[in-house]
């Protein structure tokens, strides 16, 4: 009787132990789910706020995207006096002002509380400017990155621009197999274009070789054909 009556009361006390750390964990569980499903929503409107950014600049970016992107990528990186990759809301409004990228008041302050979610009023201008141009995918990536590794081949992390004039080839650039412009006159255009992203006059890094690309691939749909242009470019 007594053996009866301890193995009952064990099973009292256990009951009362267990019970309450599944109803914890179904607790926890559950707190996951919700911060699971308000993470994605959070995510889908974030997105909308991008995509309506990108709608208002598609126009613009189709008619100057490379003489913008690397205007705007030049212009950050020589206000970034403390070289962190950060710049200001004020900074980033004067910015957007100078090279005529005005967007609505609220769909600016949207885009800002995305980017500035440790609230400190500064942003990463490199997230800012993927955010509202795009960002080509890392098949793109990889062969630019395989152009650059080609001209620096030291790996100095930076390529003096003779250097560039001496490796870019034009010959089956579209306007010369069509004997429209010469090789001559294509590699002077490309090379001022690609001139006026650099903040050193002699000498190119590869953020500003990235941003040049950046620049062509918004208007390339096709991967292949963007690919085949740094093929055709570079030798690789």
């Amino acid at each position: 009787m007594l053996g009866f009556f301890a193995t009952s009361v064990l099973n009292i006390v256990i009951l009362h132990v267990i019970l309450p750390i599944n109803i914890n964990f179904d607790f926890f569980r559950a707190s996951s789910l919700e911060l699971k499903e308000e993470c994605s929503r959070q995510v889908v409107d974030d997105s909308k706020v991008f995509k309506k950014i990108q709608g208002i600049f598609r126009e613009t970016l189709s008619k100057r995207g490379v003489r913008v992107i690397t205007g705007l990528g030049k212009y950050f990186r020589q206000i970034d006096k403390n070289r962190d990759g950060f710049v200001s809301q004020a900074a980033l409004k004067e910015a957007l002002k100078v090279f005529h990228l005005e967007m609505p008041e609220e769909d600016f302050e949207s885009l800002w509380l995305i980017l500035d979610d440790s609230k400190n009023d500064k942003v990463d201008y490199g997230e800012f400017t993927h955010a509202i141009f795009g960002e080509m995918n890392e098949y793109r990536k990889t062969f630019v990155r395989k152009a650059y590794m080609k001209l620096d081949f030291n790996k100095t992390g930076s390529v003096p621009l003779v250097d560039v004039r001496k490796c870019y080839c034009a010959k089956e650039h579209p306007l010369a197999l069509a004997g429209k412009t010469a090789e001559e006159e294509i590699k002077s255009s490309f090379l001022e274009a690609l001139g006026e992203s650099c903040s050193n006059p002699n000498e190119m890094s590869y953020s500003e070789f990235e941003d040049y690309y950046e620049g062509l691939s918004f208007g390339i749909v096709c991967d292949d054909d963007f690919v085949n242009i740094l093929k055709n470019s570079w030798g690789i």
